[in-house]
């Protein structure tokens, strides 16, 4: 099924958080499951840093984000739930991004392309459900970059939201992950080709991008699955300088993977947004925007994350109780690290449908610790 398309923000642009306004906004979605007769079945999946609108797909010989997890009787019960995913503005699969058309110009925006932060992306994702008339939604789903959108959604929409599923992600980023980002965009950026984010007729900044990916990969997984997966071992064909190590040559191969299906300026916007994240922006502080929670919020922490520090979950699970959020709170180990909560089906099948159906909780938090 193709992925549906739709042009929002036609009549009045949408005024950006930190400043300029962008309209007649593109936006990629797909929906999975039936809708029921009073629409009280709507989940909406919030997709990670680099993910797209279809975490699910039946084309033939075709993968989503969350293949393994969506489908009949799967932990995103297809059968049971309606599901709505978009991809966000300022991504490049579908939405309007960067490497869009700016109307006013006729060329790509480029490096004219504003600045974006979760709030605004959260804001395109309601006008997206007010245009498909959903005005409810049984939950709101995310992973990582798409656990702090919907947080947000549960803040800035709280009357409109049952629950929330927040996977491996912490209220707010911190500086050890703000530092990877960094090195990661200085990598872009001191490409030759980049050009200001202006490379759409020429070169883009390749070599620059695929650094950035191989970096990246490094906080998703652990030492202990990286070593299970390659040790020490070497290729028969190495290069001294270059891929000696079968773990090098796995991280070159990612690197060169991703420059098929992802744009450089992309990724430095989104990467900016996932540092920028800040619950309290509009709000007086964290607490006052936290308080305005109304939805069930389940949290799910891996003890080993890389990237999202168990640390920083505990904290936010600390700040979630102290603003009174209904609050389930599941931590365990996984080698997969990070990246747990797309491969990891068989412990996250439990958590996610614990945060999906709306049991009898009481109403104080509840912390569940399942250590592995």
């Amino acid at each position: 099924m193709a992925v549906q398309k739709i042009t929002l923000f036609e009549q009045e642009p949408l005024d950006l958080v930190f400043g300029g306004r962008l309209d007649h906004i593109e936006v990629a979605y797909q929906t999975y499951g039936e809708l029921n007769a009073d629409k009280s079945n709507v989940v909406l999946l919030c997709h990670a840093l680099t993910g797209d609108a279809e975490p699910y797909s039946t084309e033939p010989n075709s993968t989503g984000w969350w293949q393994n997890f969506m489908g009949k009787r799967l932990a995103f019960d297809t059968d049971k739930y309606f599901f709505i995913c978009s991809n966000v503005l300022g991504g490049c699969k579908g939405t309007t991004g960067p490497a869009s058309i700016n109307p006013q110009t006729g060329k790509p925006y480029g490096g004219q392309f504003p600045n974006v932060i979760v709030q605004d992306l959260v804001r395109v994702q309601k006008a997206l459900l007010d245009a498909l008339q959903i005005s409810h939604l049984h939950a709101v789903v995310g992973g990582s970059f798409g656990g702090m959108q919907a947080t947000q959604w549960a803040i800035y929409y709280p009357d409109f939201v049952d629950n929330v599923v927040n996977l491996c992600s912490s209220l707010t980023f911190s500086a050890e992950a703000i530092g990877f980002n960094h090195v990661m965009r200085q990598a872009i950026l001191n490409d030759p080709n980049f050009n200001a984010g202006d490379y759409y007729d020429g070169e883009p900044p390749a070599k620059g991008l695929a650094i950035a990916r191989m970096l990246g990969m490094l906080t998703y997984r652990t030492d202990i699955q990286l070593a299970k997966a390659f040790g020490r071992a070497t290729k028969a064909e190495g290069q001294y300088w270059g891929d000696w190590f079968q773990v090098e040559s796995y991280l070159t191969y990612q690197g060169k993977k991703f420059l098929d299906r992802f744009d450089a300026n992309s990724y430095l916007h989104l990467l900016r947004a996932l540092d920028l994240y800040d619950p309290a922006v509009g709000f007086d502080n964290i607490k006052t925007a936290l308080a305005r929670i109304k939805a069930r919020y389940t949290l799910v922490a891996v003890t080993n994350d890389q990237l999202f520090k168990i640390n920083d979950l505990r904290k936010s699970k600390v700040l979630l109780e102290q603003s009174q959020v209904n609050l389930q709170y599941f931590e365990f180990a996984s080698d997969y690290g990070h990246d747990a909560f797309l491969v990891d089906y068989d412990i996250f099948e439990s958590k996610i449908r614990a945060g999906l159906e709306n049991a009898n909780t009481p109403p104080a938090s509840t912390m569940i610790e399942f250590m592995i």
